[in-house]
């Protein structure tokens, strides 16, 4: 069904949020309390009509309210697809799907919604997502989240959002080719960075990008800078692909770390003795060069 929660990616965030080190809660928050009837802007009956204007000068008090009510219904669109997703995880997890006569929950999915299974799967996954950047004043578009799925299940939601936090207070527009951009240049993040070591990490690859496009690279950065795929100048910007080279390879240590241990040796051994022992012999090779490049001289 394509980007059906979004609106036109090129507008942008419309909404600047406090962000996580602003101060108080967005007014979506502070408006947080039990009501008699729907919000104005989140049922079709709450918006008036078209109708032509009532002339060409200032709008009346008729038309502001018109005019609040139909930008609190686009503000709804927004918001739509983190709603969908907790509905529908709910719905999932609790099988309150149970007596409609469809028993598999896709298919119940679609018959009623004509939502399709990988967008429900999606969906579900963003949601918490969504809910986090609008409770730090963000109004994300779902391509926007999407392009953080990889960075939730490679390093957590949390890291994710602090992503999509830090672009967002570039002060420049947000969209989710500049995600992209910027997730396609991130090293790995390790699931327990803080969230200001994310934000460490995110804003060393932008000042690279922008070092980079000082000194005029040729690809165009995803926060309006010209940048150059590997350009970095400056002292301060090698120190930070130094840092940024040190993380990958913690990271990817961690993930050898997972994947072998002590039956899969012995069983490789006994199955293919000859190639496990070439294969143990460059590992230990390996292991013995990172261990000379880590070494630290001695406190005199």
């Amino acid at each position: 069904m394509g980007d059906l929660f979004d609106a036109d990616d090129a507008a942008g965030t419309a909404h600047l949020g406090t962000g996580l080190m602003g101060g108080g809660l967005p007014a979506v928050h502070q408006q947080a309390a039990v009501v008699i009837k729907a919000p104005v802007g989140t049922t079709l009956d709450s918006i008036p009509n078209p109708q032509p204007p009532a002339g060409d000068g200032d709008l009346t008090q008729e038309e502001e309210a018109t005019f609040e009510a139909c930008k609190a219904g686009m503000d709804n669109l927004h918001n739509a697809f983190w709603v969908a997703g907790k509905a529908l995880e709910t719905m999932k997890a609790g099988e309150l799907h149970r007596k409609s006569g469809i028993p598999n929950f896709a298919d119940f999915v679609w018959a009623t919604w004509e939502v399709s299974e990988s967008q429900a799967q999606r969906l579900m996954g963003e949601w918490r997502m969504g809910e986090a950047l609008a409770a730090l004043g963000w109004r994300p578009r779902e391509s926007q989240v999407r392009e953080l799925v990889d960075v939730a299940k490679q390093s957590g939601p949390k890291a994710a959002v602090s992503v999509y936090d830090v672009v967002a207070r570039t002060g420049q527009r947000v969209t989710a080719r500049a995600l992209k951009e910027v997730v396609k240049r991130l090293p790995p993040i390790p699931r327990d960075a803080s969230a200001g070591d994310v934000s460490q990490i995110v804003r060393s690859v932008i000042q690279g990008e922008r070092s980079a496009g000082e000194t005029g690279g040729s690809e165009n950065s995803p926060i309006g800078e010209s940048v150059a795929e590997n350009g970095h100048s400056g002292t301060g910007t090698a120190e930070s692909e130094d840092i940024r080279r040190l993380r990958k390879a913690l990271a990817q240590l961690q993930e050898a770390a997972k994947s072998i241990n002590r039956p899969t040796v012995q069983r490789a051994l006994s199955s293919h003795p000859e190639a496990a022992e070439q294969l143990l012999g460059e590992i230990d090779q390996a292991l013995d060069k990172v261990k000379r490049a880590v070494r630290r001289p001695s406190p005199e």
